[in-house]
């Protein structure tokens, strides 16, 4: 039997992105259809991080072949069990690979749960996240899988941003290591991976077609055999 999980946040007003949906025609003002206008950056709600976010010089999402890496077999390195602020490090994530060490996955999911525990319409989803250490950061990069997708906000500094001040410049260690020095596109602000149930599955990943992209939203599922 086939098992479908949606991993993707819903698109909706929400105090980090400023998104709004505003009517253009509507059929309660008589129009003859429907439809909305709303505003979307590359990198708000789920989305995923391609290296031209982070690097001048880096790949857009067309030079990633959608048949390379939109359906994967993953693997789910478990941390549901982290508390807030907890640093996740390379050692930790070496451990929860052990069972698998003689295979290697074109896609890691690392889950903590984060939007089991903590609503992620609140500050709190980010200012209290677990996070990725460097060393980490590293070890993924080592690993190299084709995508890495995570359910909480995997560098520390991304709690910091929203009270960043002009000039100020903050440390991104999973984004230099993964994303620009890895080459490894990267999903963030995934949901629902404690639904999975396994600690491997098949990733499907479908991104917006936009062209020379920095990053797209994008929906993902799980598809689970049981």
């Amino acid at each position: 039997m086939r098992r479908i999980v949606d991993l993707t946040w819903p698109i909706e007003e929400h105090w980090r992105y400023g998104f709004h949906v505003t009517p253009v025609k509507t059929h309660a003002n008589h129009d003859p259809w429907q439809c909305m206008s709303y505003n979307l950056e590359s990198h708000w709600y789920t989305h995923i991080d391609a290296p031209l976010h982070f690097d001048p010089n880096g790949e857009c999402l067309n030079d990633y072949p959608i048949q390379d890496w939109a359906i994967t077999d993953c693997l789910v390195l478990n941390f549901s069990d982290c508390g807030d602020n907890a640093a996740i490090t390379a050692e930790m994530l070496e451990k929860a690979n052990e069972p698998y060490k003689d295979r290697h996955f074109d896609s890691l999911l690392i889950r903590t749960d984060r939007g089991r525990k903590v609503d992620w319409k609140t500050t709190e989803y980010w200012d209290s996240s677990p996070y990725l250490t460097e060393d980490a950061a590293i070890w993924i990069k080592n690993y190299h899988p084709k995508v890495v997708g995570y359910d909480f906000a995997q560098d520390y500094a991304i709690r910091l941003l929203r009270n960043l001040k002009p000039g100020e410049v903050v440390e991104q260690p999973v984004h230099e290591h993964v994303l620009k020095q890895g080459k490894i596109l990267q999903i963030e602000y995934m949901s629902n991976l404690w639904e999975i149930g396994a600690d491997t599955c098949q990733l499907i990943a479908l991104p917006l077609n936009t062209q020379h992209a920095d990053g797209s939203q994008i929906r993902v599922i799980a598809v689970v055999e049981e």
